[in-house]
């Protein structure tokens, strides 16, 4: 049929080594497929669930097989495939292969990443679609099979830890008490936990008056079942390094220092590391002449990271002077006008700071560096995204209640995505868990169009919160 010198022979000594294929050259005619059969190979016909072991030991699977009765023993088929999560290929990866006995050959290693490009991380089972072109090589002559040949769907689960979406801290801390755990939940930005698998807790003197600070990760699972199985711990009982190997049942770790710590999961390495913080403030008080210079009412700043930066939301009902304090009274350090602006002074002396104009304002304190520094961002609040009236152009107004400290808004609100953000700009927007926003955080979904009462609280430092209630 094709008559040419001969470009790659049946009995070329690379043609049983996995390689990779030659460029091949697509502008050519396109040759009529009648007599070619092209099939999923024999192992995609059933479930592939994949282990590590197939990923490290270099695991391949025939993927697409031909038959024809046309082929002579100089000519043989190469293979391009595509990878798609739908069978209308909207999302389509190049899926790489290497072409053998007529056949496409793909590593695990690269399915694995195709579930993982097409569906995330998550090593749950997925199905994959495959478009595969195909190109007859007879001696130094290439050309297409005209018809894209759909295949699938085969089933895939790739190779993955299971991560859940809430971690708990049990030990001496709270007497090991599996069923009283709220109080000590890890933080989490609210994301996908398989794109962000990270997740953290601080605690103030995680040992006990005994000097015993041992302690386990309880996943979401076993604290709902109370049950002692699922619990992540060490190799090493009592191990007191500041990172190691999470194992599930393993042994428990142990902090000896007292004062405040904060421990760091990675979940999909399955490791974990302490920060031994020691003694500090986790809050400035903000009092001033809006609430008359009572500690009592003052509002807090709080530092989420234990790093001497502080961060709140204080309602300034008027022009007013204020400071930060260290302590719900004057007998701490407190924090005054250091004689340029956005400056302080912990010199008990120092003049007030001020606020000229009623408002809404984000307070940010750094103690973390000398000179001392502050910020007053005034801000009003709205909501943003595809979900709400305005789209991702423009914020929809929140309204601010100084009696309830929230903002809150009545609104029609489709079954798409949104987020708060203030001054109608993205300097300052916040999203993620609706029970722990985060600055910059993740869209919120939607999950039911309708009209919803959507609330915004800034008013406790240590978490914002946000709640949605359909009308």
């Amino acid at each position: 049929m094709l008559v040419a010198t001969i470009f790659i022979a049946c009995n070329d000594p690379y043609a049983d080594q996995f390689v990779a294929d030659p460029t091949i050259n697509e502008q050519k005619p396109l040759l009529p497929n009648e007599g070619f059969e092209f099939k999923l190979g024999s192992q995609m016909e059933s479930p592939i669930v994949l282990t590590s072991d197939d990923l490290d030991n270099g695991m391949k699977f025939e993927l697409v097989k031909t038959t024809s009765h046309k082929l002579t023993e100089e000519q043989y088929i190469k293979f391009k495939v595509e990878a798609s999560n739908s069978k209308d290929f909207t999302k389509v990866i190049d899926l790489p292969t290497v072409s053998e006995n007529n056949s496409a050959n793909v590593l695990a290693t690269d399915i694995n990443e195709a579930v993982k490009t097409l569906y995330g991380k998550a090593p749950n089972a997925r199905e994959l679609f495959f478009r595969v072109r195909s190109f007859l090589v007879d001696n130094d002559v290439t050309l297409q099979i005209s018809s894209e040949t759909i295949l699938g769907p085969v089933t895939v689960t790739p190779v993955g830890q299971v991560i859940e979406t809430e971690y708990y801290l049990v030990g001496n801390i709270n007497g090991w008490n599996i069923e009283d755990l709220e109080d000590i939940k890890f933080s989490h930005s609210g994301k996908d936990v398989y794109e962000d698998p990270f997740f953290s807790i601080l605690v103030n003197n995680l040992i006990n008056e005994d000097g015993d600070g041992y302690f386990k990760i309880v996943p979401k699972s076993s604290k709902e079942t109370a049950s002692w199985d699922g619990l992540l711990g060490n190799p090493i009982d009592g191990n007191t390094a500041l990172e190691g190997e999470l194992v599930i049942g393993g042994d428990a770790m142990r902090v000896t220092e007292p004062g405040w710590v904060k421990i760091n999961l990675n979940m999909l390495d399955y490791t974990y590391t302490i920060e031994l913080i020691g003694e500090m403030n986790l809050s400035l008080y903000v009092p001033g002449g809006y609430q008359d210079w009572s500690h009592s009412t003052a509002p807090t700043v709080y530092s989420r990271n234990l790093d001497f930066k502080y961060e709140g939301y204080v309602y300034f009902g008027k022009a007013s002077a204020f400071k930060f304090t260290s302590q719900p009274n004057w007998d701490g350090p407190n924090y005054g006008n250091g004689g340029s602006d956005g400056i302080l002074s912990d010199d008990g002396g120092a003049g007030n700071l001020n606020i000229e104009e009623a408002g809404y304002y984000k307070l940010n304190v750094d103690l973390s560096a000398n000179p001392f520094t502050y910020s007053a961002v005034k801000t009003t609040w709205g909501i943003i995204g595809d979900a709400t009236p305005g789209g991702w152009d423009n914020s929809t107004d929140m309204t601010y209640d100084d009696e309830t400290k929230q903002w809150s808004i009545v609104v029609e609100l489709s079954d798409k995505e949104f987020k708060f953000r203030a001054n109608n700009g993205w300097d300052i927007n916040i999203g993620g868990a609706l029970d722990n926003l985060t600055d910059g955080g993740d869209n919120i979904k939607i999950e039911e169009s309708g009209t919803y009462l959507v609330t915004l609280d800034l008013s406790d430092p240590t978490v914002y919160t946000a709640t949605l209630t359909k009308q």
